[in-house]
């Protein structure tokens, strides 16, 4: 265990709380700070894997940011996703006594070069924070003239906590000629 880890610890043990102007030893306020805060690691499986969204063409036509924790939701939504094909896929055996599933969609865009994709998860004292990377084709890039629907899924351990989502974007610069 870290001095800063330990520090932390005894802080809440004792019921302290420490300004962030203060020093402690050789750890500065700020440092303490986010040591008591600190995030740590969940467990992410996503339904597919690779660096790219589960699906870029889906029934989603609205942007959503979804936390399922139940079968009923579940195969609502999958059958939502799955929409556009027939036959559908067959529905992901999730035991949500054990897991949740987060789900993430960009909506109808106008072309292809759009994508979404959760990257990490992480727990904190207000909850769980999901990562998510969106990227959008820079402007004047050649891309597919084809509406599409990104979408990633991912399955978490459950939990009751809030889940919030963090999104960062990313412009994709286009490919040297």
């Amino acid at each position: 265990m870290s001095s800063r880890q330990r520090m932390a610890l005894l802080a809440t043990a004792l019921g302290i709380s420490i300004p962030a102007t203060s020093c402690v030893g050789s750890l500065v306020g700020s440092q303490f700070a986010s040591a008591q805060s600190a995030e740590t690691p969940v467990p992410v499986e996503r339904f597919r894997g690779g660096a790219t969204a589960f699906t870029s063409y889906s029934g989603l036509t609205d942007s959503m940011q979804v936390v399922l924790r139940d079968s009923v939701a579940w195969r609502q939504l999958w059958q939502r996703i799955n929409s556009p094909f027939l036959p559908q896929p067959p529905l992901p055996a999730v035991d949500f006594g054990r897991d949740m599933v987060v789900v993430t969609a960009l909506g109808n865009r106008p072309s292809a070069g759009y994508d979404v994709v959760i990257e990490r998860a992480d727990v904190d004292t207000s909850g769980v924070e999901v990562a998510v990377r969106r990227t959008l084709p820079a402007a004047g890039c050649p891309v597919a003239a084809v509406e599409t629907q990104p979408v990633d899924l991912a399955r978490l351990p459950a939990t009751d906590r809030p889940v919030r989502f963090r999104e960062r974007s990313i412009t994709t610069p286009c490919a040297a000629r």
